[in-house]
């Protein structure tokens, strides 16, 4: 009886001490313990530098946005080329025949980037050609093979607007030098009335941003297609025995409406090769512009969706407070290539502070990507919010950063994590949930208890010493006592409820954090984070139109989406070990399919003669940590959609 009791007692010390933590999630081997959100935001560990002549072109009056490109390292002369699409502000298009409202500038430079010189337009104004239409090309790619420079592009007619768009699509030309001049094939390689009538998924019809990919036997042809009005993208193929075509019909590789976990508002363009793969880049277009996703592929399985891999999520750039990227990545995506020197260098557009477009490069080590120490964390026109994927009850955090802007560490963080519209826009103003944090900006900080829609300041002052180089901030608990110093200066001491939960980082727009350490000490404990229900529909790639929107005190959240048919579908993506799934029942409800990572896992039935309250109608534990999906789908009923609470 002694024996068992000592080894229970045994037990349970080593237990205790597997549960307490000491961590530097600053350090590249945490990478994966902070979320990677495609609209709250994401970390990076990048080492991407800047060129010191950035931005290497700018937008100006007529053409303000110059916000795609393609960043060629042609193999013959070893010049670099920049296809720099313009645009008009805010892609307005405009009945003028004396002037382009798309253009495609041509660039070249002689020593690696340094300076450049502008070769001209690809095309000339209202150039006529496939059925004498008048068309603007904005955005294209270039392949050199067996001697000739094959490009492909986008194009638009002049009797286009953004509502109808038939008569656009996709050209091909070729030529024997990349600054041409290039012959535009006879006929175009797609014209989006082939699937204006009958869209892939009964939505998908436009397409653009295309590229090429040279194989060993064939050309495969990539193009995004979204929807009228945007709100979701997918990424296409078809292929052809020649550059020229014909080219196969489109088959879609990437898209949100499958069961498993794949982010929303991803726009790819262009892509680049290297050591036999091909790598997709993709940005999401969600307000705060900080999440990259990068894809790869071998060569050869390009049309094979199943041999897809992701290589990098949410953590393969950064963006940084200068001027000339103002609003992070915008446009389309970062585009470049890999040389004989082990350098990437990589071309992104952006946007100054006045709305004008600018193109700049940046340049870092393919072997060695990713940082030893520190990670960086921006926030371009909306909010950013990262959180460390732990249940952690704080007694010491140590951080040595450097901050412009405004960040709030915050911890014991139990608020929902609600997304308000297509373009990710986020804030923590809901009656549910509670959380503790300091706020530091460039000359003051604030100690704040946020309970509900209650927002007590505890203290705040001056920071007089908070500088360029690098700043500290302390925090430590003692019986209960919270103690805050910043520099080395001790600011404030007091009691605050203890009630762990997570621990994370919110910036405010236009805020960048490079953090070089999070020195945290505490103890893990099992967590939870609610999701709700409008990042349910964006997954799915639905549209507002097809759900009505309530406001409901039944609804866990309070609120909630209801589909206007009784065939809806809506998905969550999660990073955690298990979840709950909340719904209402009622009488124009029926069955629901629950699937978990594509395979369906239950049903739930939400049919009852009254309105009933919100409640778990399903629930799965012990997962992986990990990416995972949770798709639900009705078939003889409407689908209400209320929040999913996620276990780690």
């Amino acid at each position: 009886m002694r024996k068992n009791y000592l080894i229970l007692i045994l037990f349970f010390i080593i237990f205790a001490a597997g549960c307490k933590l000491h961590k530097d999630f600053a350090k590249p081997t945490a990478q994966n313990e902070w979320s990677h959100h495609f609209a709250f935001g994401s970390p990076s560990w990048d080492t991407f530098e800047r060129f010191p002549n950035n931005p290497v072109y700018q937008g100006k009056d007529g053409m303000e946005w110059p916000v795609n490109g393609f960043l060629f390292n042609d193999p013959i002369s070893k010049n670099w080329y920049l296809y720099i699409g313009e645009y008009r502000r805010n892609y307005a298009i405009v009945n003028d025949s004396t002037s382009k409202n798309f253009n495609c500038v041509i660039c070249k430079s002689t020593d690696r980037g340094k300076s450049w010189s502008k070769m001209g337009d690809l095309f000339p104004l209202n150039m006529r050609c496939y059925d004498s239409l008048r068309i603007q090309a904005p955005d294209v790619m270039v392949v050199y093979d067996n001697g000739k420079y094959h490009l492909i592009f986008d194009w638009v007619s002049t009797n286009s607007t953004w509502t109808k768009m038939g008569q656009t699509g996709i050209g091909y030309a070729v030529a024997d030098y990349p600054e041409g001049p290039y012959s535009v094939s006879a006929k175009p390689l797609k014209i989006n009335t082939q699937y204006l009538n009958a869209p892939l998924l009964n939505k998908y019809w436009r397409m653009y941003a295309p590229m090429l990919v040279k194989r060993s036997k064939d050309w495969v042809m990539l193009y995004m297609m979204d929807t009228a009005p945007p709100r979701s993208w997918a990424l296409a193929a078809s292929k052809a025995q020649n550059p020229e075509g014909p080219y196969s019909e489109a088959v879609l590789i990437k898209n949100v409406e499958g069961k498993e976990n794949y982010p929303p508002l991803m726009e790819y363009f262009p892509a680049f090769a290297h050591d036999g793969y091909t790598y997709f880049p993709a940005t999401s277009v969600a307000v705060n512009r900080n999440y990259q996703l990068i894809i790869r592929v071998k060569t050869e399985d390009v049309t094979n969706p199943e041999k897809w891999e992701t290589f990098s999520a949410g953590s393969f750039w950064h963006s940084t407070p200068e001027p000339n990227e103002y609003a992070g990545i915008w446009g389309q995506t970062i585009t470049g290539f890999v040389d004989d020197s082990d350098s990437i260098v990589m071309m992104y557009p952006s946007k100054n502070k006045q709305n004008f477009g600018t193109i700049n490069l940046a340049k870092s080590s393919w072997s060695h990507l990713f940082r030893q120490d520190g990670f960086n964390l921006s926030a371009c026109e909306g909010g950013s919010f990262t959180w460390i994927k732990k249940g952690i009850n704080l007694d010491h955090l140590k951080l040595d950063f450097v901050l412009t802007g405004t960040m709030h560490i915050v911890w014991d963080f139990h608020k929902p994590l609600e997304i308000k519209d297509t373009w990710g826009n986020h804030t923590f103003d809901q009656n549910e949930g509670d959380y503790k944090e300091i706020e530091i900006s460039q000359n003051q900080w604030k100690v704040r208890y946020i309970n509900g829609l209650n927002i007590q300041v505890k203290d705040s002052g001056k920071v007089r010493n908070l500088n360029e180089t690098g700043n500290q901030m302390e925090l430590s608990k003692v019986n209960g006592v919270f103690t805050l110093s910043v520099n080395r200066k001790q600011c404030w001491t007091g009691l605050l409820p203890v009630n762990p939960g997570v621990v994370g980082i919110i910036l405010d727009s236009h805020s960048n954090l490079m953090m070089n350490h999070f020195d945290m000490i505490g103890r893990q404990i099992s967590c939870k984070l609610l999701f709700g229900s409008y990042e349910a529909l964006l997954n799915a790639g639905n549209q507002d139109k097809e759900w009505n929107f309530v406001k409901d005190p039944n609804f866990r959240m309070g609120h909630g989406a209801v589909s206007k048919q009784p065939s809806a579908t809506a998905k969550w993506n999660f990073e955690g070990t298990g979840f709950k799934l909340w719904m209402p029942k009622g009488a124009e409800f029926g069955s629901v399919s629950v699937f978990a990572d594509g395979r369906k896992v239950g049903n739930a039935n939400l049919r009852s003669d009254h309105f009933m309250n919100s409640s778990v109608v399903f629930q799965l534990k012990s997962l992986p940590m990990g990416p995972h999906a949770v798709y639900i789908t009705s078939t003889d009923g409407k689908l209400p959609v209320d929040c999913l609470e996620v276990t780690f």
